[in-house]
C-alpha cells in the first residue's frame, strides 16, 4: 500500500476495531510509515479538538429552514430525514 492509498483510506483506520482488509494493509503501512503516523496522529488530535467543542445552538426553526432551501436547490433529496443528533458532540 503506497501513501496515497492510506490518505484515501486512513479515516476508516480510526476506528482501530475495524477488522477489514483494507484496514489490516492500513495498518501495516501505519508500521513502517512515519509521516504516515504523523498524519493519522494529526486527524485523531483534529477529531478530539472537534469533539471538545460544543455544539453552537440554532435558533428555532433554523434547521428546517436550511434543509427546505437544500431541497428547493436540489442539494437533498425530497425525502431527506433529519440527521440524528452526533454522537460524542458537547461537553458531559
Amino acid at each position: 500500500m503506497k501513501c496515497t492509498d492510506v490518505y484515501l483510506h486512513i479515516c476508516d483506520n480510526l476506528d482501530q476495531r475495524l477488522g477489514t482488509r483494507r484496514c489490516r494493509e492500513v495498518r501495516m503501512h501505519l508500521r513502517v510509515c512515519r509521516n504516515c503516523r504523523a498524519y493519522l496522529a494529526s486527524l485523531k488530535r483534529t477529531v478530539n479538538l472537534y469533539r471538545s467543542v460544543p455544539s453552537p445552538a440554532l435558533p428555532a426553526g433554523a434547521h428546517d429552514r436550511l434543509i427546505r432551501a437544500l431541497k428547493a436547490h436540489g442539494c437533498l433529496p425530497v425525502s431527506e430525514k433529519r440527521p440524528r443528533k452526533r454522537p460524542g458532540r458537547g461537553r458531559a
